[in-house]
C-alpha cells in the first residue's frame, strides 16, 4: 500500500514538475507597442535579451530609422519589473521614460539615449531618487545616469555619490525637430565637450567611458587604472590625488614612446597635478652590475644568458633573477630587443641587449646570370630552362631570343620582338611584345587564339604553320539554336529576362564548342564560347548576333546572323537597363512557383513597404523586384538580418527567420496569425545580381 501511494506521489511530482518546465521554456513577452509611440516593458530584461533586440542599435543606420525603434517616443517599464538592462537596445528617438514602485535594478550600456528629456518616477519607488534631472539610488550614494538636456558646461558630482555609472556624451540640441527624411534625421547627436568634471571625495567606481573636457578632478584617492589607461588623450588638465593613478599614467606613456617610437612629450607632466605625488616610491633595490636573462622563445625553449636570437624567432616571455616577473618588459625594435623594469612612473633600462642575427640572403639574380644583353638585345644562353622573377631588368628590350631549352618565364618582358624556339615554353602571357617568331606550331596555335580573344593586335609568325590546316567548310547555313535555363527551344531569339544576368545557351550543328563563339556586334567584344552556359548581359540595348568558329589559326565568320528580342511579360519591347526601384512582397498561388507565375500571363498581387496585406494571402508570400522600367522580376535568394513581428495583443518581439519560413517551401514566407505586423530589417540577396546586394527596411500590416 505504501509503495503504491509512493508510486502515485512520484508520478504527481514528474508530472508537476514537466508542467513548471513548460512554463518556464514559453517566449517571454518583453516588449509592447501602443499607440505607436510607446514602448512598454513587461518582463524583467536581461543582457542576453538586449543582444538580441540591439542588432540594430546604430543610430544612423539606415536599418535603424525604419525599424519599429524608430518611433518609440516614450518608454514605459510596467509595474512588476524590477530588471530591465538596456544594453544594446539603442532608443535614439526617445523623450521620456517611466520608472515603477517595483524597480530594483536598471543599466545603460554606455549611455542613455540622447533625446531623453524627462523621467517620470513613481513616488512609491523605494530604491531610486530623482532629483535635478539625475537618477540616484535612495542614499544619493550612487549616480545612475543624468539627462542628456540637463547637463552643463561644468559637471560637479555631489559629495554622497560614491558610484558613477554613466555621463552622457552626446546630446540632440533643444531646437533640434526630430526629422526621418528618406530613412535618415535631421542632424545626428552632437557630443558634449565639458570645460570641468569634477568626482567627489568618496567615489570608488568611475564610468567605463567618459565623455573628452577640458579638465578632470578627481579628489577620490580610489581612482581605477582603466580610467587612467586613456584619460590623457581626452583632458587637457588632470587633478588626480591618487598618485598610484598618476603614476601608472606616466609610465605607460613612457613605454609607449618605447613601443612606437613616439616621444615621451605626448604627456606634458606640467598639466597633471598630484599633491601624493613622490618619487621617492621609486624602486631601486633590485639593481646591481650584471643579471641572468632567462629567455622563453615562442616553440617553448628555454634559452639562459644568450645575447643573439636567429631570424624568425621571437621571445615569448623573460625572467631575470633578482626582479619581479610582472615589473619586467621588453620590445624589439631595430633588430634587437631592450629590457626594461617598471617601478613607480618611470622605467629603467638594463644593461642587457640581444640581437636579432639577420637572414643569409642569397644574391638576387642578375641579367647577367642568364644572357647576355648587348645593343638592347638579350640572347639567353642555351641550357638555361628557367628564367626566375629578375628586379634589375631593364624597362625593355629591343629584341629577346629565348633557346630551346626554355621551359619557364617567371618575369616579365617587354620588348619590340621576341624570338621564340622552345617548344615547351610556360608563362608565355608575361611576354608583352609586338612582334612573336614563334617555331613551335602548337605554342604558335596558343599564341594566335590567346590574342584573338583577347583582342590583341601582335603579329604572330611560325615559319611550320600551315593554313591549309584551316578547315573553310565549317561555313555551313545551318540555323543555330537557342535555349533558355530549362532548356527549351527560344523561337526567334524572344526573350524574357528574368535576372540581370540570364543564363542562355546556343549550338550549331557540326560544330565543336570548345571553337563555336558568339560576337556581339553592337558591343564589339565575345560572348565567349557557348555550348556551356554563359552569362547575358542585359542592358537594354538591341543584341546583334553574329557567330564564328576557331579553325586552326583564325577566327572564321559564318553567314549568319540574329537579333535578340528582350521583351516584358505582356511582350511589348523591353526598355532601358536592369536597375530596380523597389522590394516588394507578392502573393504565389498555390500550384505555382515564382518561376512559373512570371512566365505566365496571369496577374501578380504584390504590396509594398506600408501596405497591408489581406490574411488569405498572408501564408504564401515570397520577395520581388520592381525594376525601373515598370516590369517585375522574383528574388529567391533572399535573406533577412532582422525580423520583427508585432501580434493582436501588441506584444513585440524579434523572431528567428525559420518561424515565418514556409516549412516545405524555405523561399516562400508564411506569416503566423498571431502578428497583426511585420518589419524585415537588412535584407541581403545572394546568387543574383541587380546591381544591388541589400535591400531597404520594409514595413507591412496583416489585415483579417
Amino acid at each position: 500500500m505504501i509503495n503504491r501511494m509512493a508510486k502515485k506521489l512520484l508520478l504527481f511530482i514528474g508530472l508537476l514538475s514537466l508542467f513548471v518546465w513548460n512554463v518556464e521554456a514559453r517566449t517571454r513577452n518583453l516588449l509592447r507597442l501602443e499607440n505607436d509611440t510607446i514602448l512598454h516593458i513587461c518582463s524583467n530584461f536581461s543582457e542576453m535579451d538586449s543582444w538580441t533586440f540591439g542588432s540594430i542599435s546604430d543610430y544612423d543606420s539606415l536599418e535603424y530609422f525604419n525599424s519599429p525603434y524608430c518611433r518609440i517616443k516614450n518608454i514605459v517599464i510596467d509595474e512588476g519589473v524590477d530588471s530591465v538592462h538596456f544594453g544594446w537596445l539603442y532608443l535614439i528617438s526617445a523623450k521620456r521614460l517611466s520608472i515603477p514602485s517595483s524597480l530594483k535594478y536598471l543599466y545603460f550600456y554606455s549611455e542613455v539615449p540622447p533625446g531623453l528629456e524627462e523621467v517620470r518616477l513613481s513616488a512609491k519607488n523605494p530604491n531610486y531618487r530623482w532629483e535635478n534631472g539625475t537618477l540616484y539610488n535612495r542614499d544619493k550614494t550612487q549616480l545612475y545616469f543624468i539627462l542628456p538636456s540637463a547637463v552643463d558646461s561644468v559637471l560637479q558630482i555631489p559629495e554622497t555619490v560614491e558610484q558613477v555609472w554613466i555621463i552622457p556624451d552626446r546630446y540632440y540640441p533643444k531646437d533640434l525637430s526630430f526629422r526621418n527624411w528618406e530613412g535618415y534625421p535631421e542632424r545626428s547627436p552632437e557630443h558634449i565637450h565639458y570645460s570641468k568634471i569634477v568626482f567627489p571625495k568618496h567615489c570608488k567606481r568611475y564610468p567605463e567611458y567618459l565623455p573628452p573636457c577640458d579638465s578632470l578632478i578627481i579628489l577620490s584617492e580610489h581612482c581605477p587604472e582603466f580610467l587612467t589607461r586613456y584619460v590623457m588623450s581626452k583632458f587637457s588638465y588632470l587633478y588626480c590625488l591618487s598618485d598610484s593613478a598618476v603614476a601608472y599614467i606616466l609610465q605607460e606613456n613612457l613605454w609607449d614612446g618605447i613601443k612606437w617610437g613616439r616621444g615621451s612629450g605626448s604627456i606634458d607632466r606640467g598639466k597633471i597635478h598630484c599633491p601624493n605625488f613622490d618619487v621617492r616610491k621609486r624602486d631601486t633595490s633590485w639593481m646591481r652590475e650584471s643579471y641572468r636573462l632567462t629567455c622563453v622563445m615562442e616553440n617553448g625553449d628555454t634559452l639562459v644568458g644568450i645575447d643573439t636570437v636567429s631570424s624568425g624567432r621571437s621571445i615569448e616571455s623573460v625572467k631575470i633573477e633578482g626582479i619581479a616577473d610582472e615589473n619586467v618588459r621588453f620590445n624589439e625594435r631595430d633588430d634587437h630587443y631592450r629590457f626594461y623594469v617598471a617601478t613607480y612612473d618611470t622605467l629603467y633600462q638594463l644593461p642587457l641587449e640581444v640581437f636579432v642575427k639577420p637572414k643569409e640572403r642569397k644574391p638576387k639574380p642578375k641579367w647577367s646570370d642568364f644572357g647576355e644583353v648587348r645593343d638592347s638585345v638579350f640572347t639567353i644562353r642555351e641550357g638555361v630552362d628557367s628564367l626566375p622573377y629578375l628586379s634589375d631588368r631593364p624597362s625593355s628590350f629591343r629584341k629577346v631570343i629565348l633557346p630551346k631549352s626554355m621551359h619557364y618565364i617567371g618575369t616579365h618582358i617587354t620588348c619590340d620582338s621576341v624570338f621564340i624556339y622552345s617548344d615547351s615554353l610556360t608563362c608565355y602571357y608575361l611576354i608583352d611584345a609586338h612582334y612573336y617568331y614563334v617555331e613551335n606550331e602548337q605554342l604558335y596555335l596558343s599564341f594566335k587564339r590567346e590574342f584573338m580573344e583577347w583582342d590583341r593586335s601582335a603579329v604572330v609568325y611560325c615559319p611550320n604553320a600551315d593554313i591549309r590546316k584551316r578547315d573553310m567548310t565549317l561555313q555551313n547555313m545551318n540555323k543555330p539554336v537557342w535555349r533558355n535555363e530549362k532548356g527549351n527551344v527560344i523561337k526567334d531569339l524572344t526573350y524574357h529576362p528574368k535576372a540581370s544576368r540570364s543564363y542562355l545557351q546556343v549550338e550549331l550543328e557540326g560544330m565543336n564548342y570548345q571553337d563555336f563563339y558568339v560576337l556581339d556586334c553592337n558591343r564589339n567584344r565575345f560572348l565567349r564560347r557557348v555550348f556551356i552556359r554563359f552569362v547575358f548581359i542585359n542592358d537594354g540595348k538591341t543584341d546583334e548576333l553574329e557567330y564564328a568558329v576557331w579553325t586552326y589559326d583564325t577566327l572564321l565568320t559564318l553567314r549568319q546572323k540574329d537579333t535578340l528580342k528582350l521583351v516584358k511579360r505582356d511582350g511589348t519591347p523591353w526598355t532601358g537597363g536592369y536597375d530596380w526601384k523597389e522590394c516588394v512582397l507578392y502573393y504565389v498561388p498555390k500550384g505555382t512557383t515564382s518561376r512559373s507565375l512570371l512566365d505566365s500571363k496571369d496577374s501578380i498581387l504584390m504590396w509594398r513597404s506600408g501596405d497591408t496585406i489581406p490574411r488569405r494571402y498572408a501564408n504564401r508570400l515570397a520577395a520581388g523586384l520592381i525594376l525601373t522600367n515598370g516590369e517585375f522580376d522574383y528574388s529567391s535568394f533572399t535573406t533577412w538580418y532582422s525580423v520583427f513581428c508585432l501580434d493582436k495583443r501588441n506584444y513585440f518581439r524579434e523572431v528567428r527567420e525559420d518561424e515565418i519560413r514556409d516549412v516545405n517551401n524555405s523561399w516562400l514566407w508564411k506569416i503566423p496569425r498571431q502578428y497583426k505586423e511585420f518589419w524585415l530589417i537588412g535584407a541581403r540577396e545572394f546568387g543574383q545580381d541587380h546591381g544591388h546586394s541589400r535591400y531597404p527596411p520594409m514595413h507591412f500590416y496583416v489585415g483579417r
